[in-house]
């Protein structure tokens, strides 16, 4: 019975961290835009030592939509560096009419590779037509995007395209 009364008591499941850091970063920015972030858009990576001191750092894609509910969004990486004690470096990375990034990759344990769905002249806003990529590499503590690079290899998505829902006014 009192277990009973315990799970009735906690809440439900939720898609946020248990990490404080982190959603003081996502807290922040929704503040600073006067929007809301939803937790179900937000993609991970955990598994790469990006500046190089023996341990991984956690690499974060998250979205904030615009105030009242509109159909606006801008998206966001966030890296958290071990090597500097988990101060995260924040980079604006795409918005709905320009790119939406799908999926998180890391090339040659460095350099940080956003799958991203690109919008050409005429898409509609629901459904960016092309396929595109942004580089960033961490040079002490900070994210920096890479230059174009001659021909970079071509990367292959390993799950079809998630695109944010359309979101209605309400």
């Amino acid at each position: 019975m009192w277990l009973a009364i315990a799970l009735a008591a906690a809440p439900g499941p939720t898609c946020r961290t248990a990490d404080r850091r982190v959603e003081s970063v996502i807290t922040a920015k929704v503040r600073q835009a006067g929007g809301a972030e939803s937790c179900q858009s937000r993609l991970y990576h955990t598994v790469d030592d990006l500046d190089g001191d023996g341990r991984d750092d956690f690499v974060l894609v998250f979205d904030v939509e615009a105030p009242a509910g509109g159909n606006d969004s801008v998206q966001y990486l966030a890296v958290f560096p071990s090597s500097t004690r988990w101060r995260p470096s924040v980079v604006e990375v795409g918005e709905r009419g320009e790119r939406f990034v799908d999926e998180i990759e890391v090339e040659d344990g460095r350099t940080i590779v956003l799958l991203t769905s690109e919008y050409a002249a005429g898409d509609p806003m629901c459904c960016p037509s092309g396929d595109g990529e942004l580089r960033y590499r961490l040079e002490h503590g900070r994210v920096v995007p890479v230059p174009d690079e001659p021909a970079p290899r071509k990367l292959t998505r390993s799950s079809p395209k998630a695109h944010p829902p359309d979101r209605v006014s309400r």
